[in-house]
């Protein structure tokens, strides 16, 4: 078989498929949830409400957001260079899940953003949405210089990857 082949095309198509499922059944175990969408794996994380870690990481987030609104403000034009996100909590009925939006404004302490996760069980919301969050409601943030792929901020990100 050769590329171009039906044959082998089915064959990496079903390796693929085989390798999520494989991680599926791993990570599932210990009651992550995963899913794929657009060819990118989503985890999720449970933590309980009053988690002391990730509390303690979101005040570390709020104390140093006047950086992340600074370098927005000298950068966020800049779309080839930099990319800036924050992470907040959406909420539906009693379902919370802790997810990341791009940036593209801030004025007045309200952050307007485009979604760009997504969401396990909520269904008010989708990738792409145009939202806004307030400054109080940021439980992380990150800037990437995308020249010298540095990342500032992603205060809780280490310690959710430990959770996983």
């Amino acid at each position: 078989m050769k590329p171009g082949d039906p044959n082998f095309i089915g064959e990496i198509r079903m390796k693929n498929l085989l390798f999520i499922l494989l991680l599926l059944v791993i990570t599932g175990a210990y009651g992550q949830q995963t899913k794929v969408e657009n060819n990118v794996l989503y985890k999720s994380v449970s933590l309980p409400k009053d988690d002391a870690r990730f509390l303690a990481l979101k005040r570390i987030a709020q104390k140093y957001l006047p950086q992340f609104i600074d370098s927005l403000q000298k950068h966020g034009r800049d779309t080839e260079g930099y990319r800036f996100v924050v992470k907040s909590d959406f909420v539906e009925g009693s379902n919370h899940e802790h997810m990341w939006s791009e940036v593209i404004g801030y004025s007045n302490g309200i952050f307007r953003a485009i979604f760009i996760d997504s969401p396990f069980t909520l269904k008010n919301i989708k990738l792409g949405d145009k939202i806004s969050i307030n400054q109080a409601d940021v439980e992380d943030w990150a800037v990437h210089d995308l020249r010298t792929k540095k990342i500032t901020g992603e205060f809780s990100e280490k310690y959710l990857n430990t959770k996983q």
